[in-house]
């Protein structure tokens, strides 16, 4: 009897110090970042113009790091076994200040993690970021409500939505990754139109 008893004492120690683990193993996690934008030719000289981008406002899904996709009707998922390598909404902000650095017509851009002074401050909401299937294709969606605020007096100067949506070339996780890098450089150099012609003003 006492040897019955040793044993069932011993057996679960035995295992935990051998590593054994009765849980089945989690899956890997490959995890995406947004493609590089593709440069472009810089302009003689820089503006004089600078600029804070501040991490976009977001709720639900969207402020986490999966890769969001809408099936069908109002459904929403997200791509299995995949990951942004950050937060949507610090991905979108880094990923507009590395478009507006390259394109050298401000003199500087900065982000709210930096407190550099900067004339002025683009925020916003980001309202989608996500891959819709439309006639069985999946179709990247980006929509983003800007405000655009002079730094200084803490006033709104403009207010506007920016709308990108762009057609992944099959199924794929990668290629859909490939359509929010096009997405999103789209949607960038519409916002910088639009915030220079603004901050001249």
């Amino acid at each position: 009897m006492m040897t019955i008893r040793r044993w069932s004492f011993l057996l679960p120690v035995m295992l935990l110090l051998s590593g054994c683990s009765l849980l089945p193993a989690s899956p890997p996690v490959t995890f995406y970042r947004l493609p590089p934008p593709v440069p472009v030719a810089s302009p003689a000289e820089k503006g004089d113009l600078t600029l804070r981008i501040t991490r976009p406002e977001a709720s639900g899904l969207l402020a986490g790091n999966r890769i969001l996709v809408v099936p069908q009707g109002n459904q929403i998922g997200a791509y299995q076994g995949v990951r942004w390598v950050s937060p949507v909404p610090v991905l979108w902000r880094d990923q507009l200040i590395e478009a507006f650095q390259q394109d050298g017509r401000l003199r500087h851009v900065g982000s709210d993690g930096d407190n550099l002074p900067a004339d002025m401050e683009l925020g916003g909401v980001l309202r989608a970021f996500q891959s819709e299937y439309r006639q069985g294709r999946p179709v990247v969606v980006m929509r983003f409500d800007a405000r655009l605020l002079d730094s200084k007096r803490r006033t709104l100067l403009a207010s506007r939505r920016f709308e990108a949506s762009v057609i992944a070339q099959d199924a794929e996780v990668s290629a859909v990754v490939a359509a929010f890098g096009v997405a999103h450089e789209r949607l960038a150099r519409e916002l910088l139109d639009w915030l220079l012609v603004t901050g001249r003003r």
